[in-house]
């Protein structure tokens, strides 16, 4: 019997007989649940209550004939539930009898509460305080809430596969369990792995603990802390970061000097404390020892590097207080050298490039040539007509606002990069740089030898294209400019079909000032590049001299290649016209310059090299080897070549014929090339390249003879370098000049795969050569294994080019062998520019198979080399199909998306990492992220393009290229970016203000 009227489940008999107890059979109402709201029940109304169920006991015996009523009536229902459930499986029956039997309790409850309570009445009640609900509802009888497992329950018929036979018996096998319990015992396991796991660490470092307590030394405390960075304890990082962070404190207690363990502590609490914080830190370590050129460094990293703290004036201040006190504290000149590198990119990324070429102008002048300080070759006019008339034209043309200023902005970047050299200038002080303004950060060099450096560091802070890396210490913000791909046109074996691809990727994110032909006033840029290596050609004598022309030669043959690209029709060779005005141009920085120079060899083999691709091997390429040849032959001293003292001698040579070589083969003319070694090997007097209707064939017992000569020199090189007294340090010329012993094994496994089959015996020697010199501790051996492996991988090229002249499939084995090469070569030089060429622009490898392998060596120019190979291979593929439909979205176009989103975001927790700190690839992520002409619909480009944005400027806070390509890419936030660019003091030309000002006049 309910309490309520609506859940009476038992008929209600209606009698005649009236009540003889009316108080009793409206006693529910006094029930506490139906009391109303601030009233209390009276005393004596509920004693008379109980004294009424005690006076009747007839209410009671017919309470107790109800209960056994209901018990007659829930036994068949009993016999019906457990005749249902022998139809069922044993699971289900247990399931049914739980349910069951919860049911016969939750009656018994109802049943025991009931007794405790009258039997109510049909009369209704007056309603004035509350609301009595007598009508059944189906919707209380429904069940809202699943008990657990709340998912549906599989049984698994039989576990034999589908047509097999039943012999009508059960399976021996487990019963199937339910998969949640399954999961249950696999987190049991888990934790019970885990606790094993961190057991094994706890006892780990016990180890460790007791081995420095024993021998307290720093490589066991940093043994100590990186066991601790690999196997973190905690779910947190934080937590994980400051249990390291107080593990190096507790060494560097120990050891407070140690170099090592310092710059373990600056990269700790980076991770621990915010930014205010770490910078109060190091100033105070500054303040005991302001000497220190880690903590220097430090310092003005995290000022850069944040977002709030990142003011131009102040890290400027920062920079300039650093040079002083390590000038003072009379610190190396290579320190030096790298302090004012990392100030002069600051300034450059910044817009300050006033005050940059003031920093050139007075460092070149105080430390190499009075030239640099008094020719007025850093220095501009006030005004200039050229650029007026393109701010007349943009002012009206009658663009938006936003687009007036940007346009407007680049114009005077482009124009207004030199420091004005007049007295006052009213309509932009910024342009004027005083003494006292570079004063500050320009020391002299106390060695006078490192004056070359600083003449190599000034052409970089150019964007001039270095071919070879001469300086490993660089920051992770420094590559910022997309002229660092262009060395790739020197390499003589690369696709020339991809040279379109590669110019307009790198005109696309140049950044004026630049000699790119894609920004304007790309011409007096150029011009300034020439005239200071011209300066510096005349300044410097000897090596040095040489090596700056072979510079020159090499932007001239940069360029050759871009008035090739940009040539209708991709033309192959230069137009005539073009040609005699390189040829003049060189003729004369040839004439003018030292004899030494006029007499070089790698002068006339880049030469040759800048003719060869105006005009081809034509016969002037071949007379200027041919020429430089016999000059040599006719001046050379020694009357033997096997002299060990002429093998340095005859070393620019043998690069000579090399170049040479190499030329021949991709010409397809592989037997004048063995022609060519054989007599560079045996007769030297002989040799010629002057172009022949047939080439004689070299007997085998020559080639042998030739084989051995070449051997022999190579083992007298290697000699010569294995010795102990051999320099660990490569100086920075040593990078451009060849190496004797890297020469002759070039020309020993050339030789030896151009007369062979395969390419099996050339490369166990250069393993043999590989394992000879494999100390990675060794600075000389790592400069010699990264041109080890170069000859390594050119001898694949060489076969994969052979192959295609013959037009033969490559086979399956060669590129398996090509991709370890390449796995071994970038695992330790993974920015090595000539392998990410050869990898990237591989026809044969698959995108998946390609970014498996750069996955694990991901640097800005893998990043920068895979998107250009992307989009070289959606042309193809937009060229090749007939059905290519270009509304569709492109797979590559997200293949693009997914690479630089996951470069930038996979090392965003780390402060020092190359990519994140890389304003070039951001600049690049938010170009593509606005160009989706064909993005998904409710996809919003704009929204992503400022968020995208904002992370960028989180990561690179003084690169003003990030704030104007922003400009471009989420206009909507144009106020804001201003706003900031006013906040860090960059350097801004335009202000809208001011052009409106001038559309209006």
């Amino acid at each position: 019997m309910s309490l309520f009227p609506a859940y009476n489940t038992a008929p209600i008999v209606s009698t005649s007989e009236p009540t003889t107890s009316g108080p009793s059979d409206l006693g529910w109402l006094k029930n506490q649940s139906f009391i109303p709201f601030g009233t209390k029940p009276a005393n004596d109304e509920t004693e008379s209550v109980k004294s009424n169920l005690e006076d009747n006991p007839s209410g009671i015996a017919d309470k107790e004939e109800q209960d056994e009523a209901h018990e007659r009536e829930a036994k068949p229902s009993k016999r019906h539930k457990s005749k249902h459930n022998k139809k069922h499986k044993r699971k289900q029956s247990k399931r049914r009898y739980s349910s069951s039997s919860s049911s016969e309790n939750d009656a018994e409850q109802q049943e025991s509460t009931a007794l405790a309570l009258p039997a109510t009445s049909s009369l209704r009640v007056s309603e004035i305080d509350y609301y009595t609900d007598v009508d059944p509802l189906k919707i209380y009888l429904t069940v809202e809430k699943l008990h657990r497992p709340a998912c549906p329950r599989y049984r698994l018929v039989t576990f034999k596969p589908l047509g097999a036979h039943s012999n009508g018996k059960n399976s021996d096998r487990e019963r199937y369990k339910r998969y949640y319990r399954t999961v249950k015992a696999k987190e049991r396991d888990k934790e019970h792995s885990s606790k094993i796991a961190q057991e094994e660490i706890f006892a780990r470092e016990a180890d460790l603990e007791r081995s420095i307590r024993a021998e307290e030394t720093v490589e066991k405390w940093i043994e100590l802390i990186r066991f601790r960075q690999d196997q973190p304890i905690h779910f947190d990082s934080y937590q994980n970061h400051k249990r390291e962070l107080s593990l190096i404190e507790r060494a560097r207690r120990h050891f407070p000097y140690d170099e090592k363990l310092l710059v373990l502590y600056l990269e700790g609490i980076v991770r621990v404390h915010p930014t205010d914080e770490v910078l109060n830190l190091i100033r105070r370590a500054i303040a005991k020892d302001e000497t220190n050129v880690t903590l220097w460094r430090s310092l003005i990293r995290n000022k850069q590097c944040a977002m709030a703290q990142c003011i131009v004036p102040d890290v400027l201040k920062l920079y300039e207080k650093s040079t002083r006190s390590l000038f003072m504290a009379r610190r190396s000149d290579e320190t030096m050298l790298q302090l004012f590198r990392n100030c002069t990119t600051f300034c450059r990324q910044a817009g300050l490039c006033e005050l940059m070429f003031g920093m050139v102008q007075h460092a070149l002048g105080m430390n190499v040539s009075g030239r640099f300080g008094t020719d007025g070759m850093f220095a501009s006019p006030e005004h200039n007509q050229q650029l007026i008339e393109y701010e007349e034209l943009i002012l009206k043309s009658g663009l938006p606002m936003n687009e007036i200023w940007l346009r407007v902005e680049l114009l005077r970047t482009a124009f207004h990069y030199l420091p004005f050299a007049g007295g006052r200038l009213a309509s932009d002080p910024q342009r004027m740089v005083m003494t006292d303004d570079v004063v500050g950060f320009v020391y002299p060099l106390i060695n006078k030898t490192r004056a070359f450096e600083l003449i190599l560091t000034a052409l970089k802070l150019m964007k001039f294209p270095f071919r070879q890396q001469y300086d490993t210490e660089e920051e992770a913000y420094e590559i910022d400019y997309s002229e660092q791909l262009l060395p790739i046109f020197l390499d003589v074996f690369r696709d020339r079909t991809l040279d379109g691809a590669i110019y307009d990727f790198i005109k696309q994110l140049s950044v004026a000032p630049s000699y790119i032909r894609g920004n304007i006033a790309h011409e007096s840029y150029l011009e300034l590049v020439r005239k200071c290596l011209a300066i510096a050609i005349d300044h410097f004598t000897g090596t040095e001299s040489a090596i700056l022309l072979t510079l020159y030669l090499q932007l001239e043959r940069i360029l050759v290649c871009e008035e090739k690209v940009l040539s209708s029709g991709g033309k192959t060779i230069v137009e005539e016209a073009k040609a005699k005005t390189v040829r003049a141009r060189v003729k004369h920085v040839l004439k003018h310059t030292h004899s030494s120079n006029q007499n070089s060899l790698p002068v006339y083999a880049e030469y040759g090299l800048l003719e060869y691709e105006m005009t081809g091997l034509s016969g002037a390429c071949r007379k200027i080897f041919s020429t430089s040849v016999q000059v040599y032959c006719s001046t050379e001293q020694s009357a033997t070549s096997t002299d060990e003292e002429s093998e340095e001698d005859d070393n620019d040579l043998f690069h000579l014929v090399l170049t040479v070589v190499e030329l021949l083969l991709l010409e397809g003319l592989k037997e004048e090339a063995i022609q060519a070694l054989t007599n560079l090997a045996l007769k030297r007097h002989a040799l010629t390249f002057e172009s022949t209707s047939t080439s004689a064939t070299v007997p085998d017992t020559t080639k042998l003879s030739a084989l051995q000569k070449f051997s022999d020199r190579v083992n007298r090189a290697v000699r010569r370098e294995s010795q102990p007294d051999t320099e660990t340090k490569t100086r920075a010329e040593q990078h451009f000049l060849c190496n004797p012993m890297i020469i002759s094994i070039k020309a020993y496994v050339m030789y030896l795969a151009l007369i062979r089959w395969n390419l099996s015996e050339a490369t166990k020697q250069l393993e043999t050569f590989l394992y000879l010199f494999n100390d990675p501790s060794n600075a000389r051996h790592k400069f010699l294994r990264e041109q080890l492996f170069e000859i390594y991988l050119e001898l694949f090229e060489i076969a994969r080019l052979c192959r295609q002249q013959a037009q033969q499939p490559p086979p399956t084995e060669s590129l398996r062998s090509f991709l370890d090469l390449i796995d071994r070569t970038l695992n330790e030089f993974p920015s090595n520019l000539y392998t990410l060429r050869l990898v990237t622009f591989n026809d044969n490898l698959p995108w998946l198979r390609l970014r498996g392998v750069l996955g694990k060596h991901l640097t800005p120019k893998a990043v920068l080399l895979v998107v250009i190979a992307a989009r070289y291979r959606e042309s193809c593929t937009a060229n090749t199909l007939e059905d290519f439909i270009p509304t569709e979205a492109s797979p590559y176009k997200q293949r693009i998306l997914n690479l630089l989103a996951g470069a930038l975001k996979s090392s965003g927790t780390d402060s020092a990492s190359a990519l994140y700190r890389n304003a070039l690839l951001w600049r690049l992520y938010l170009r593509e992220l606005f160009d989706q002409p064909n993005a998904p619909p409710g996809y919003s480009v704009l929204e992503q393009c400022r968020r995208s944005l904002y992370a960028a400027l989180e990561a690179c806070p003084w690169n003003k290229a990030l704030y104007l390509d922003g400009a471009s890419c989420a206009p909507q936030e144009l106020s804001q970016l201003l706003d900031l660019m006013m906040e860090k003091q960059l350097r801004v030309h335009a202000i809208p203000e001011e052009l409106a000002i001038l559309r209006e006049g």
